[in-house]
């Protein structure tokens, strides 16, 4: 009896404990997007393609009387924020994928589930981090997020696991981070790791001109495997970078070298160099990209495939990624490594809003090989000329309908086997965002 009343004079003080302590506010905030395409293409990822009979990896995507595909691709994102206080976030990002309708359903693959029955185990993690404000102007963001290089994600743009600190003064900024790519581990965890340290500043010298450095250091410790393409290595990257306007022209660029070792006995000697410029012109907004990625010994060192090396800010389709496709998609030159070969770039396209609900773009680009590679016995390092247009319509608030389409004339890097078809895409989209 006496041990009953002394359990409920517990239970009773905690529950009061309970309803005297404060609540903790918790702010929910939900953000995603919806993405469906249907796609008609003689170069397209979905089925047909990938390292041809030729044996000529840049002919990935090519073939001779290409078949005309058609298919359609959808994408959700979800985003859920836990913001506990001003100071304290909690972010996190779910991606879903059908790679294409109707490849398979009951399974669990990436980008499955899209035939009859669906079911398909595919929820996707991208994002789960804190994101802590420490001190006055310091930030710091522990966990899975998402993180891309100051040259425009030529090295690496991608989602990865890391602690990054940031630091605003009046006039700079400056961050400073610790990336693990890649742990292969046989019995000890944190000795064959892939890791990256980074360093990044800015420095706004007026209004119209700021000024920036940056300094990524990977080093890769894991046991050579020349089948998964991974080779021990130790490489230092180091550029600087810049945006400003002059009158009415606004510029950007960069600069970057890299040293160390790519791989065992190779020196990294890579280097790149990029200029961009956006102006008004008549009613719209005309823009330019150059890019120029060595090649040959002096190649640059891309640590993931798939997860960095892209060029979006040349608008292109095919000659390099496009922006709307998915993990399914495919390029001429996936990244600007593009198998020790470099690259040089270049492109102007014209955007225009017709009303307040339409929008449009044409562009044109270019794109050729720095230093031919003996291997592939080319007899010109030209890939070809792209041409390509895009159309959006905003239909509602938060839904946006569009069509893209581009065409490649080949270049006569493809002269040895001139039977291969000039390839074209096009695209019917449809986007939600909130």
């Amino acid at each position: 009896m006496k041990s009953s009343k002394v359990m409920a004079a517990l239970v009773s003080l905690g529950l009061a404990a309970a309803v005297a302590t404060p609540a903790m506010a918790l702010e929910n905030q939900f953000s995603g997007s919806f993405l469906s395409f249907y796609d008609v293409s003689n170069y397209s990822a979905a089925g047909n393609d990938g390292y041809q009979k030729n044996f000529d990896k840049n002919f990935t995507g090519l073939d001779k009387n290409a078949p005309t595909e058609n298919y359609f691709v959808q994408r959700v994102r979800l985003g859920y924020t836990a913001k506990v206080t001003e100071d304290v976030k909690l972010v996190t990002k779910f991606e879903l994928d059908y790679n294409f309708w109707g490849n398979n359903a009951y399974g669990n693959t990436r980008g499955g589930g899209g035939a009859i029955g669906a079911d398909g185990i595919n929820l996707e993690t991208k994002n789960l981090y804190l994101d802590l404000n420490v001190a006055k102007s310091t930030n710091v963001k522990v966990g899975m997020q998402p993180y891309n290089d100051s040259f425009k994600g030529i090295i690496f743009d991608a989602d990865m696991a890391g602690v990054l600190l940031s630091h605003e003064y009046d006039k700079a900024a400056v961050t400073a981070g610790f990336f693990r790519f890649n742990d292969s581990y046989t019995k000890t965890i944190g000795k064959n790791t892939q890791d990256m340290f980074s360093l990044d500043g800015k420095y706004s010298i007026s209004k119209d001109l700021k000024v920036g450095a940056a300094y990524y250091y990977i080093y890769d410790n894991r046991a050579e495997d020349l089948v998964a393409g991974i080779s021990p290595a130790k490489v230092h990257t180091l550029g600087l970078n810049a945006e400003g306007n002059i009158g009415p022209v606004s510029l950007s660029g960069f600069a970057m070298a890299q040293f160390g070792d790519r791989a065992k006995s190779v020196e990294a000697k890579g280097y790149a160099f990029n200029v961009g410029a956006k102006m008004p012109v008549g009613t719209g907004t005309a823009r330019a990209e150059l890019l120029y990625a060595a090649g040959g010994k002096n190649s640059l060192y891309v640590p993931a495939i798939g997860e960095g090396g892209a060029f979006y800010d040349n608008e292109m389709i095919i000659l390099s990624r496009d922006k709307n496709t998915t993990t399914i998609d495919n390029a001429i030159v996936f990244d600007v490594n593009n198998y020790d070969q470099g690259v040089f770039f270049g492109s102007i396209g014209y955007d225009h809003t017709f009303t307040p609900k339409l929008s449009g773009s044409v562009n044109v680009g270019f794109a050729a090989v720095a230093e031919k590679e003996t291997a592939f016995a080319h007899d010109s390092s030209y890939l070809g000329t792209e041409v390509n247009f895009e159309t959006n319509y905003k239909l509602m608030p938060a839904v946006t309908v569009g069509a893209r389409a581009g065409y490649v004339f080949l270049g006569d890097y493809f002269k040895s086997s001139p039977t291969l078809d000039n390839p074209y895409d096009i695209k019917l989209i449809a986007k939600l965002a909130f």
